[in-house]
C-alpha cells in the first residue's frame, strides 16, 4: 500500500465557494425578479412594497429558527431557499390583494357609506381570506414532510432542504396573517 501522505491534498475551497456563490446569486436573482414581477402584476407600488416585505422576513425568520435548533445554513438550505423565493410571497398576495379590493370597493361606494372604518374593512377582509391562506401554505409544507423521513445519504442531503423551505413558508404564514394587515392599516 502506498504512502498516504505523499497522496496531494486537494483544496476544495474555491469549489465549495463557488457552488455557494451560485446559490446565492440565485437567490438574489429570484429575488430580484419576484420583486419586479409583484410590481408589474400588483399595479400597485405600495402593494408591492408590502409582500416584498414578506422575502427578507421570512429568509430572516428561517435562519433564526435554523439557528435555535442548531442546523447548519449549508448549500442545500441555500438552495431551499432559492427554490422556495416565489412561494413565499403567496400569502401575502392574497392578503394584499383582498384587502386593497375591500378598500376600493369602501371608496368606490363613497367611503362612509359602508359600515364601519378603515381598520374594519382591513380586518374583514384579512379574515375573509385567513383560512384559505392557511390551508395553502400548510399544504406546500406538507409536500415536503415526505423528504424528513429520508435516510442515510439522502436524508443528509435533502433533510436541510426540507428544513429550510418548511421554516420559510412557517414564517411566511405567520407574516402574512398578522404583519401584512398591520402593513396595509399603514400603507394603504
Amino acid at each position: 500500500p502506498a504512502d498516504v501522505s505523499i497522496v496531494p491534498f486537494y483544496d476544495r475551497t474555491e469549489l465549495v465557494n463557488r457552488a455557494i456563490w451560485t446559490v446565492e446569486k440565485a437567490l438574489l436573482e429570484g429575488a430580484v425578479l419576484v420583486v419586479a414581477v409583484l410590481i408589474v402584476f400588483l399595479g400597485n407600488l405600495r402593494s408591492a412594497v408590502i409582500v416584498s416585505l414578506m422575502l427578507p422576513l421570512s429568509i430572516l425568520f428561517t435562519f433564526v429558527l435554523m439557528k435555535g435548533l442548531g442546523l447548519s445554513a449549508n448549500l442545500m438550505s441555500l438552495g431551499g431557499l432559492a427554490i422556495g423565493i416565489g412561494m413565499l410571497v403567496d400569502g401575502a398576495v392574497v392578503m394584499v390583494e383582498n384587502i386593497y379590493r375591500h378598500l376600493s370597493e369602501k371608496q368606490a361606494k363613497g367611503g362612509s357609506t359602508m359600515h364601519g372604518s378603515t381598520m374594519h374593512h382591513i380586518l374583514e377582509a384579512a379574515r375573509e381570506v385567513g383560512r384559505p391562506v392557511l390551508f395553502g401554505i400548510l399544504i406546500i409544507i406538507v409536500v415536503f414532510l415526505p423528504l424528513f423521513s429520508l435516510t442515510g445519504v439522502e436524508g443528509k442531503m435533502f433533510k436541510p432542504l426540507a428544513f429550510t423551505v418548511a421554516f420559510a413558508m412557517f414564517g411566511s404564514l405567520i407574516l402574512s396573517l398578522t404583519l401584512v394587515p398591520a402593513l396595509c392599516s399603514l400603507l394603504f
